[in-house]
């Protein structure tokens, strides 16, 4: 029933892992695993691979550095899956996407449900958003790519997206997809899934995000239903703090200066706040000079 689709970096799959999931999962399932050993193929080109092999009616992309906690989690996965109206399915994600490029981890009204382990401090962490939440979902436009859940026929209205490359925004990409097209995407409560490694935001992933807010761009800001209405008041005060705070990563990611200008210029005149573009060579060279004080940095220097 359903199918279980890993890129992975190994040629074969774990013992632990594969038996975890079928000690685990309550229902037949199948484990695909696209061997990406070679780096042959991008994120976006191994799920969709995974989906054309498939046999199941539902599909489950998941990291293979994941630990299920939760017994017959694949029923409660195919449950939640019954409303046609559903989109994707996950255990982190955001209500909130601003016109200019952020993470869904850095706005307002996350939702999450991840035991997040740290193997160098042997410490496992419970992040539950929002707090001692009693339901077991919660809408949600973005989710995180650790664990995605769909009806197979989702696929024939949206894919991953292989002219992105590489193995970042993939997650924000296809959220953004299913929520556009009208479907409601969820962060589920009820199966416990712990997590062991940390994601990366290199440069790569800053212009992943970036080209997939272009790509996107007509649609936003796309503001969640669990947004309040005095949230929905600051979204032009977050953006404009975004705008800093990814001129600020941009440098200390690597990117060139034209690189940094051209892009800060663009969101910058999209949300109509010029003095974002102000001494903003200078700036980014205090940033590289002095990695970024925050005396140099606070947002309300340049507001």
């Amino acid at each position: 029933m359903l199918s279980i689709i890993i890129c992975s970096r190994n040629k074969t799959l774990s013992e632990e892992f594969v038996n975890n999931i079928n000690s685990t999962i309550g229902i037949d399932n199948e484990i695909i695993h696209i061997d990406n050993s070679d780096n042959k193929h991008s994120i976006f080109s191994a799920y969709n691979l995974g989906v054309n092999i498939s046999k199941f009616s539902y599909l489950c992309f998941v990291h293979e550095d994941v630990l299920f906690h939760s017994n017959n989690w694949g029923k409660h996965v195919i449950a939640h899956l019954q409303n046609p109206k559903t989109g994707i399915l996950g255990i982190a994600g955001g209500d909130l996407v601003t016109r200019v490029p952020a993470s869904w981890a850095t706005l307002i009204s996350p939702s999450q449900n991840i035991l997040q382990t740290d193997k160098r401090e042997n410490k496992t962490s419970h992040l539950l958003d929002p707090e001692n939440y009693q339901f077991s979902k919660r809408s949600s436009v973005t989710l995180d790519g650790i664990f995605l859940c769909m009806r197979k026929e989702l696929t024939l209205n949206i894919r991953f997206d292989e002219q992105l490359k590489g193995f970042h925004g993939y997650d924000y990409d296809i959220s953004l997809q299913s929520t556009i097209a009208g479907y409601t995407n969820y962060v589920i409560y009820d199966i416990k899934v712990e997590h062991f490694s940390k994601g990366k935001t290199d440069i790569l992933y800053f212009r992943n995000l970036i080209s997939i807010y272009k790509k996107w761009e007509k649609y936003l800001p796309l503001i969640g239903e669990n947004i309040t209405a005095d949230e929905r008041k600051q979204v032009l005060q977050i953006e404009q703090k975004k705008l800093y705070q990814l001129t600020k990563k941009m440098v200390r990611k690597g990117f060139e200066i034209d690189e940094i200008v051209k892009e800060i210029t663009y969101y910058a005149k999209m949300i109509d706040f010029d003095k974002a573009t102000k001494f903003l060579k200078f700036r980014i060279i205090l940033i590289r000079m002095f990695n970024c004080p925050r005396y140099l940095f606070k947002i309300n220097r340049f507001v």
